[in-house]
């Protein structure tokens, strides 16, 4: 299995660091495509792992809205097509030799590696999907949305997929959805552009979201544990939604510096 990394990030930089060094654990020359708007923090952590970045600058409308760099989702049409454009270049470039392609975030953690090809041409876990009248536009059997992050998609059927947007009537595909509407979440935008081309979708058991087995909710540091991530996930590949590094201590802090200084130095 040929797999790359598309990876939108923020300035998450401890978070990034991690993520990444997991998955060097498994896959270690892998192509990544490490994205990141008007800031450079990534860059040390895109060198220490030999990623392929890429520096953006805030263009598109509502950026203080929701930037890539705080949410690393889209927000409306005109980035949310932005975010097509980028996708579809790493496909072109840093990705082209790959058959599979991983749509990275700073809370997917791989655990091994895939032990097979993945099903479908998106794969994923299942998410909230739209009214029932978008996927009758479609003339789809697929419910729900699959592109969240950790979702695997086959890098062909994503080239054909983003060819057909241009004939889209996002007006039309946003009122039949309602919410959530495919241009304003990065992960509904790819489910769309998928079942838009006809492509197959669905879940993929290699991939789970994060389950956490005490009182505390995502947002706080205390709802990751490791046993909950060795021991309570199942057999799988990877977990979605484990943000333990979204709260960093001291010591992972000075970890990841001492890391990045060394490569500098």
């Amino acid at each position: 299995m040929k797999l790359g990394l598309f990876y939108q990030s923020s300035k998450r930089y401890v978070a990034a660091f991690y993520v990444i060094e997991q998955f060097r654990k498994f896959y270690g020359t892998e192509p990544i495509a490490l994205y990141e708007d008007n800031s450079d923090v990534l860059k040390p952590v895109a060198d220490y792992f030999n990623c392929d970045y890429k520096r953006i600058p805030n263009i598109y409308e509502n950026y203080e809205k929701r930037p890539f760099q705080c949410r690393g989702v889209s927000v409306d049409l005109n980035s949310t097509l932005i975010w097509f454009d980028r996708l579809y270049e790493a496909c072109t470039t840093t990705l082209k030799d790959v058959d599979w392609i991983m749509h990275m975030e700073d809370d997917v953690w791989f655990v091994r590696q895939f032990e097979n090809e993945p099903p479908y041409d998106l794969n994923s876990i299942a998410g909230r999907g739209w009214n029932e009248e978008l996927y009758q536009h479609l003339g789809t059997n697929v419910r729900g949305s699959y592109g969240c992050g950790g979702a695997v998609f086959n890098r062909l059927k994503f080239i054909e997929s983003y060819h057909k947007l241009k004939d889209v009537n996002w007006e039309l595909v946003d009122s039949l959805a309602v919410d959530p509407k495919p241009t304003e979440w990065a992960d509904i935008a790819l489910t769309f552009a998928f079942l838009n081309n006809k492509s197959s979708a669905g879940s993929w058991g290699e991939i789970v979201n994060y389950k956490s087995f005490n009182e505390h909710s995502y947002s706080i540091r205390d709802a990751f544990t490791e046993d909950a991530l060795n021991n309570k996930q199942g057999d799988v590949a990877v977990v979605h939604t484990w943000k333990l590094y979204y709260f960093p201590t001291e010591e992972e802090i000075n970890y990841v510096n001492k890391k990045l200084n060394e490569r500098n130095n």
